[in-house]
């Protein structure tokens, strides 16, 4: 509706500007208004592209809490991550699987739309689409394995060293 508006506009100022200025033409007109209304398009364009960019560096941090302890963690900006982060605060019975990773396994898929096949950090967080398992990875073994990533906890992975099976509580930190 606002480009409609604005293209009415310059038709008006073009007409204004052949009407009082007979060095004008009418197609010079028409190349002026053209001109005026592809720059208005490629501004609302590169605004539109701006706010996209801005949104997909966004990140969240949440804290993380087991037994007393504490950690922080940066979560992605990615379909996944926005899924889980609609479920919290929460708190989730975690197992401690393989002395490597604390996991969770949602009753219900979570989204998943760019999911990665390499080997992972100590930190990272992640989800396995098969068994629908949020998963956060304390230790390394050098395994490769298809998964989306969802952030990092940035301090206080080491407290999930032999902890065992235990509720781990999901807050957002604003």
């Amino acid at each position: 509706m606002r480009k409609i508006f604005i293209f009415i506009i310059l038709i008006t100022f073009t007409y204004c500007i052949v009407g009082c200025d007979s060095k004008v033409t009418e197609n010079e007109a028409k190349d002026i208004m053209e001109t005026e209304y592809n720059e208005e398009i490629t501004n609302t364009n590169n605004k539109n592209i701006k706010e996209v960019n801005e949104m997909k560096n966004e990140t969240i941090k949440i804290k993380i809490t087991v037994d007393g302890n504490t950690a922080t963690a940066v979560l992605e900006n990615n379909s996944t991550s926005r899924a889980f982060v609609e479920k919290l605060p929460v708190t989730l019975p975690m197992m401690d699987l393989y002395s490597r990773e604390m996991c969770y396994r949602f009753d219900e898929q979570l989204p998943a739309d760019n999911l990665i096949s390499d080997s992972y950090n100590v930190g990272d967080i992640a989800y396995w689409p098969p068994r629908h398992s949020f998963v956060i990875l304390y230790k390394q073994n050098g395994e490769k394995f298809e998964r989306q990533h969802l952030g990092h906890i940035d301090s206080g992975i080491e407290f999930f060293n032999n902890i065992g099976d235990t509720d781990v509580t999901f807050e957002i930190i604003e």
